[in-house]
């Protein structure tokens, strides 16, 4: 499927530089035709030069732009440059063919430009493939070790074993639906495999533990939001990596853990990853509980819209289950 061009405001500045690039070039040929014909003579530090010479130095300027256009804009500048010079080529030519001698030094300096431009091009484009194969490769790796990391996480309770991977995948689909940009969507996901990283430190007794837990193990159990916190912090090629960790477990009306953050001082992320992360607690079996029926999620997640969770994360919820997104999940 071909990509659809468009103009964002982000767009904008680039547009402006290329035209005023186009502008520049246009008047420095103009100024390196005029001079080249002119038989006039101007003082520079005293001493006379013809204004003939000026011709060599705009006809620099203008190779120098031509070349700046594919270096800054690649495709779209590679192709003005090659329209621009096979022009000049074609005009330059017709001046010969009317025995204007000045057209040959011209011409040989836009042959050797064509050239240059071409080789640059090709030269680009081969580093921007191999850069862009490294880049594949890294983000490559970085998936593989989350996706072993969140094996790890979900390995240490066999009741909870596959959590991350299907919150994860919650989170992807209510960020898709929320209007978030595919590459957006993706970290997303990253961030919803690792939210619950600090469970690490927590002990197997109170992780599995069957019955109801003491205030002194909640405390332990809450913990793990910050321990989480303090394993990804540290990671720099993604950094806000960590705050899905950290305010997963924060609430929209500010009563949640570990800072009492409330609303949009909630990372975005975060308030995404608390419904899909309450959507599968309450949709598995848990050592104090069989999973929940859905009619009884859907209405849980409809009553505690703009108390628990973000009303517009939750309302996209609810978009999704009537769509039947959920319709493969099995509840009793």
């Amino acid at each position: 499927m071909k990509k659809k061009f468009s103009i964002t405001v982000d767009k904008i500045p680039s547009i402006i530089c290329f035209v005023l690039l186009i502008c520049l070039y246009i008047a420095t040929d103009l100024c390196s035709q005029r001079t080249s014909v002119s038989k006039d003579m101007f003082m520079i530090f005293g001493h006379p030069m013809p204004i003939a010479s000026l011709a060599g130095v705009f006809s620099s300027i203008s190779t120098i732009i031509i070349i700046s256009l594919v270096v800054f804009y690649r495709k779209i500048g590679f192709y003005t440059s090659i329209v621009i010079l096979i022009l000049r080529i074609l005009k330059l030519t017709s001046g010969i063919l009317h025995f204007h001698a000045s057209s040959f030094p011209a011409l040989f300096i836009t042959l050797v430009a064509l050239v240059s431009v071409i080789l640059i091009y090709r030269r680009n484009e081969k580093i921007q493939r191999v850069q862009e194969k490294h880049r594949k490769e890294l983000v490559e790796f970085t998936d593989s070790i989350i996706d072993a990391f969140s094996v790890c996480i979900d390995g240490k309770d066999s009741y909870t074993n596959g959590h991350s991977l299907r919150v994860a995948k919650y989170t992807k689909m209510l960020a898709l639906k929320l209007g978030v940009d595919k590459a957006s969507a993706q970290k997303f996901y990253n961030i919803a495999l690792l939210h619950d990283i600090g469970k690490i430190g927590i002990p197997d007794k109170i992780l599995n533990k069957p019955g109801k837990l003491t205030e002194d193990e909640y405390e332990m159990m809450k913990s793990h939001t910050e321990r989480g916190y303090e394993i990804l912090k540290k990671v720099k090629t993604q950094k806000d990596i960590a705050d899905g960790a950290q305010y997963h477990h924060e609430r929209f009306d500010g009563k949640g853990y570990p800072a009492r953050l409330y609303g949009e001082k909630i990372p975005y992320v975060a308030r995404i990853i608390s419904v899909a992360d309450a959507f599968d607690a309450m949709s598995s079996t848990r050592p104090y509980r069989k999973k929940l029926p859905m009619d009884f999620i859907v209405e849980e997640i409809k009553k505690c819209s703009g108390t628990q969770f973000d009303p517009v994360v939750a309302n996209a919820f609810l978009e999704l289950y009537k769509e039947g997104a959920f319709d493969d999940i099995r509840t009793e």
